[in-house]
């Protein structure tokens, strides 16, 4: 099959021209020309539609797929999620202030009280006098009568059993205000944590999805220059056997496929890794099977600088500040509450007897109410001390908060700055990679024809495989660029920039 190329290397130069003018337009993937059989490049094949990261399932997962898996059930976010229930707490804590307390109380004691005896009301406490015009003999039943009621020191312990319902209510309506206001905005807050956490959740599980498309990209373009070297050894040795070329030609062909070969084990492995990452991600073991659809959109269109800056601003974590500042002031409102006159209702209702089959017997219910007006006067100035600490911590968080501002506006900034910069540079290679592929074709027509030696060969191959891979990496940096920019704008990574209200001012397809 080579012999025929090099005995058609004696014909005219017009057809050296014409067998160069066809090998520059054969088709991608042309493995050898059918009119001569004589092999030429083999262009790199692109990834195919399914990509298999790791092995074993003939599920495939789509790019909105993963991600819907990952909002469901990755970790950061369940942990984020979880902190709702410890919200829903602290307001139920919140609403404690404003409501009373209820308390079912049994008790059992055992004393001594010699105050019946001491009471006149009951004959204790000294000598009867009866009314005034008394008959004699009303004189002695009284006496009598009086004459059963021991002296106090004679009265034994007793035991006393009681059951009572015990009622406690302060209410103070400024705390209770200040304490409601500051769950349901701890609550709020937290509605805005969740977003920003689903938001960077997404990103992640974007840049995963991206990177083991990368990493099978990258192991296409070794396979691809594996079979070109291959094909370069067999070249080399062909000329080696027909004297139009050296020994050292040849083991520097096998060589250079010799290096190449483990950067395919290398591009294999991080595929792998790509996919266990995915997986953690999604909230799966990582060793466990994954599949995913080979979905790459990229975007071109023109983002109004002006507009990112505002949308940037109303992002979920710098409106989570905003309310965390109003949970403070109405905490300072709380506190301040602390220093004014409030009411407490205190009441209790129950029965007591000296044995249990006596405690619930008719006429042993006993009962007692009490309102109370409370004004504070001098605590020690341990609230004033609060009430300065809070404001003093809601000055810091706006100060920090315009600080926060600042820095999502360089955030945006630059990744508006990279995003041009990248598609630049993509259009750049991808143009860049052609006229490679085209110069390599010739440069291994020239070299089968005996016009340039392997050295020139081996450069060629060399830049159209660092060619392939930039534009590998620049479609990489694209991808994940723009769907930093939909995140640090506020929005899902997973919309299209032109869904993004006015953000948009040229739509490219």
């Amino acid at each position: 099959m080579f012999a025929s190329l090099f005995y058609r290397m004696t014909y005219p130069l017009s057809l050296f021209g014409f067998i160069l003018a066809f090998g520059l337009v054969v088709p991608p993937g042309l493995a050898q020309n059918s009119n001569s059989g004589v092999p030429v490049f083999k262009r790199s094949e692109e990834v195919g539609l399914v990509i298999t990261a790791r092995p074993g399932t003939e599920v495939v997962l789509g790019l909105e797929d993963c991600v819907n898996q990952a909002l469901l059930t990755n970790d950061a976010l369940q942990a984020e999620r979880l902190r709702m229930a410890e919200l829903e707490g602290q307001m139920k804590q919140a609403l404690s202030t404003g409501l009373p307390t209820l308390d079912l109380v049994g008790d059992w004691s055992r004393s001594r009280n010699p105050s019946m005896a001491l009471d006149s009301t009951f004959g204790g406490g000294g000598a009867f006098e009866p009314p005034p015009g008394s008959p004699d003999w009303f004189h002695d039943w009284l006496g009598g009568f009086g004459s059963i009621i021991p002296a106090a020191g004679d009265i034994p312990a007793q035991n006393f059993l009681h059951a009572n319902l015990n009622l406690a209510w302060n209410i103070n309506p400024m705390k209770i205000s200040g304490a409601m206001g500051a769950a349901r905005q701890g609550i709020d807050r937290q509605h805005l944590n969740e977003l920003t956490v689903e938001q960077r959740t997404t990103e992640t599980a974007m840049v995963a999805y991206f990177n083991i498309i990368k990493a099978a990209e990258k192991i296409q373009a070794v396979k691809a220059q594996l079979a070109n070297q291959t094909e370069l050894v067999t070249i080399m040795r062909l000329r080696f056997d027909l004297g139009m070329a050296t020994r050292l030609d040849t083991l520097q062909a096998a060589v250079t496929l010799a290096n190449i070969q483990p950067r395919l084990s290398i591009a294999e492995s991080d595929l792998r890794n790509q996919g266990a990452r995915l997986n953690a991600v999604m909230g799966r073991r990582p060793e466990q099977p994954l599949s995913v659809a080979n979905e790459q959109e990229i975007e071109l269109d023109t983002v109004d600088e002006d507009v990112a800056l505002n949308l940037a601003q109303k992002r979920p974590d710098l409106a989570s500040v905003d309310v965390f500042t109003d949970i403070l002031r109405s905490n300072r409102k709380a506190q301040k509450a602390e220093n004014l006159p409030y009411i407490t209702v205190n009441g209790a209702y129950g029965y007591v007897g000296n044995t249990f089959n006596e405690v619930f017997v008719d006429g042993h219910d006993s009962w007692s109410a009490a309102i109370a007006l409370n004004i504070p006067v001098f605590d020690g100035m341990l609230n004033r001390g609060l009430v300065a600490e809070t404001e003093a911590q809601i000055r810091r968080t706006e100060a920090e908060q315009t600080g926060n501002r600042r820095i999502v506006q360089v955030e945006v900034l630059e990744l508006l700055a990279n995003l041009r910069l990248a598609r630049g540079v993509l259009e750049a290679v991808e143009l860049n990679q052609t006229r490679s592929e085209e110069v390599l074709d010739e440069s291994l027509l020239m070299l089968e024809m005996g016009k340039i030696n392997y050295v020139d060969v081996l450069v060629s191959e060399s830049n159209r495989a660092e060619a392939r891979s930039n534009v590998i990496d620049a479609r990489y940096e694209v991808l994940t660029l723009t769907a930093s920019l939909k995140r640090a704008l506020g929005f899902s990574p997973l919309v299209s920039l032109n869904s993004i209200p006015d953000l948009v001012t040229e739509v490219v397809r």
